[in-house]
């Protein structure tokens, strides 16, 4: 069998650290509703809320009865790069920043065809093209258990609320790649206003994860809403 040098001794090459990392790998699961009008969110559970932090519930509820679900998706997320280093140094270094805004854009499918997206890679530090971000409107945490380690996020964009201008294609908008936020506390409490493109994000703030999915028309006239339930959990 071949052998390797460590420095605290010999082991074998199926030994080797590196083939072992499969026990906690955060991972994360994007599930998108498509409405024409806006959900109602109902929170329970406090577990806390720090002046200037976004508050902690235990529980949620999405109601729907007072709108129309025009679609579903659910898909997996991509932690890119930068977010698995925030994770690793929260967990080295004590780290405060934190995931308190999610962001949308309108390049996340290939230009030939809009019910094709692309496929991000984990080098990006940024959407294909952001149009808007906001603080989320709930982060929900369900913990403790033996088989749940996981924590959601939660934002309904509405199409009402972003600028027409903001888009690539103002005769004809859409959303179509959506984006978890971290930011630094201590450069600025929350909550936050939003950033509308073209406008500059504040530097403290990162991309942690991206996912794209298929176009939405997202035209205001039509009173439509998407709402992203962002999970990030750990097996």
């Amino acid at each position: 069998m071949k052998r390797a040098k460590s420095k605290g001794g010999v082991f074998s090459a199926d030994q080797n650290p590196r083939n072992l990392r499969e026990g906690l790998k955060p991972q994360g699961l994007v599930e998108i509703f498509v409405t024409r009008g806006r959900p109602q969110l109902a929170l329970f559970e406090p577990i806390h809320a720090k002046p200037g932090m976004p508050p902690v519930y235990g529980g949620h509820k999405l109601d729907f009865s007072g709108c129309e679900i025009l679609s579903t998706e659910s898909i997996k997320n991509i932690i890119v790069n930068v977010g698995k280093d925030k994770i690793v140094a929260a967990l080295s270094t004590g780290s405060t920043d934190i995931i308190g805004r999610m962001a949308v854009g309108d390049r996340g499918t290939l230009p030939s065809d809009s019910t094709v997206p692309k496929v991000p890679v984990a080098t990006m530090d940024a959407l294909y093209n952001e149009v808007y971000r906001a603080d989320v409107e709930a982060v929900v945490l369900d913990v403790g258990t033996p088989t749940v380690h996981e924590v959601l996020f939660i934002k309904t964009f509405a199409a009402a609320d972003i600028p027409i201008t903001s888009f690539s294609n103002q005769a004809a908008p859409v959303l179509n790649e959506v984006g978890l936020i971290t930011a630094d506390p201590g450069e600025g409490i929350f909550p936050r206003s939003p950033v509308i493109a073209p406008s500059s994000p504040p530097a403290d703030e990162r991309l942690f994860s991206i996912r794209t999915y298929r176009s939405v028309p997202f035209e205001a006239a039509n009173d439509i809403a998407v709402t992203i339930r962002y999970t990030i959990f750990i097996e």
